[in-house]
């Protein structure tokens, strides 16, 4: 499964509306934010506002289910 079978890149560029993170995509954004939040840091709160908005996490800013997927989605390709 890719990202964009998660997220569409229509609902990616609405919900980030006109938030700039310099040369950042705004994929990365979501993907390392989840990751953040999924080994317990903390992001800013825009990147927080972001990842709900898009029902990656929940109140307690934990990953829901489509947060997990996304995280997986994301980052589990990589062979190491």
């Amino acid at each position: 499964m890719k990202v964009e079978d998660i997220i569409s890149d229509d609902e990616i560029d609405r919900v980030h509306a006109y938030a700039s993170f310099g040369d950042i995509s705004k994929r990365d954004v979501v993907r390392y934010g989840l990751l953040k939040c999924a080994s317990g840091y903390h992001q800013g709160h825009t990147t927080g506002q972001i990842i709900k908005e898009h029902g990656l996490v929940g109140k307690n800013m934990t990953l829901t289910k489509k947060g997990r997927r996304y995280l997986w989605a994301a980052f589990g390709e990589i062979s190491v």
